[in-house]
């Protein structure tokens, strides 16, 4: 009797969120879901699956256990459900990595102060003490704002494609940091930030002061939007990891951290070609006089527009 009044609490205590869940799966198919409700499903199944393991070791053989098995296999399929070729793809493009930016935007928009708060400082550090430039600007630009060499146009010299493709393994080893670095709490992730952005700001204060700023600027507005979108999205992705692992809530930390994982994964669908893109028009549209400064802004403007809009629908889904 002991027992079965034991089963009979813990289902009048559990039964609500059990009724939302099945509620919620069965609408999948049928009608869209909120983001929020994607957000509950999701909640909800894992919460389930916690109550179908007590249930197998408190109550074996009960039509709880029952019940919730029937549920909890329902709910996985959907969670967990998978497409394949084409289809995959679409989704993955249309639906999943918009909704994964949205349910970080508090992640992007902390990656995004970190990295103009480096610029600024850096900017600010060469402006009002000169003599930062030789800790912070390398050696090479240095050098080349002092002979008023215009460093950038030395990437058309090089055979093509190898500069291109330098610039891209470069640049997604940088993103890979910043998305890793979130494993170690963040830490890497925002220093990874601060100091890219210090080096960006001392770079065009130091470019500006020895009279190559127009050129500077020149340069980086084709391409530099984009690549800097595409870092603040992997240390989005980076800052992710770190909360799972710092404020993990009701769900297993293990657990949590792998779905964040899967959601990096999603964000970094977008980096990787992104980068790939950036470094083609970096190694041939952003130096030399081939297109004019104007042309180079719009551009650059236009893509990180783009992406970024594209992005930013799943917040409205």
């Amino acid at each position: 009797m002991s027992r079965e009044r034991n089963v009979a609490a813990f289902v009048q205590a559990r039964r609500p969120s059990w009724e939302r869940l099945e509620a919620l799966a069965g609408r999948v198919g049928r009608e869209p879901l909120s983001l929020a409700e994607v957000e509950e499903l999701d909640r909800l199944y894992r919460r389930t699956s916690g109550d179908l393991a007590w249930a197998r070791s408190a109550f074996p053989g009960s039509d709880a256990e029952g019940h919730l098995a029937q549920l909890n296999a329902r709910a996985f399929a959907i969670v967990y459900r998978r497409r394949r070729g084409w289809a995959a793809l679409v989704e993955l493009y249309r639906d999943e990595v918009p909704r994964a930016f949205a349910r970080a935007r508090g992640s992007f928009l902390l990656a995004l102060a970190l990295l103009a708060a480096g610029i600024v400082g850096g900017a600010l550090a060469v402006a009002i003490e000169p003599g930062a430039a030789e800790l912070l600007v390398p050696a090479a630009i240095r050098e080349a704002v002092a002979s008023q060499h215009v460093w950038s146009d030395d990437l058309l010299s090089v055979a093509p494609g190898v500069g291109g493709s330098a610039i891209i393994r470069n640049n997604v080893t940088v993103a890979s940091l910043a998305f890793a670095g979130g494993l170690a709490f963040g830490v890497i992730t925002a220093a990874l930030l601060l100091s890219n952005g210090m080096v960006l700001g001392a770079v065009a204060a130091f470019a500006w002061q020895g009279g190559q700023g127009h050129s500077f600027l020149a340069f980086v507005s084709a391409h530099g939007p984009a690549e800097l979108l595409a870092l603040l999205l992997a240390a989005q992705a980076g800052f992710r990891l770190a909360g799972g692992l710092l404020l993990p809530g009701e769900a297993p930390r293990g657990a949590l951290l792998a779905a964040r994982g899967r959601e990096g994964s999603r964000l970094l669908a977008v980096v990787v070609p992104l980068l790939v893109l950036v470094g083609v028009v970096e190694a041939s549209i952003s130096p030399g006089t081939a297109f004019a400064p104007w042309a180079k802004a719009a551009l650059g403007a236009a893509l990180a527009a783009a992406v970024l809009a594209w992005l930013w629908r799943g917040a409205d889904e």
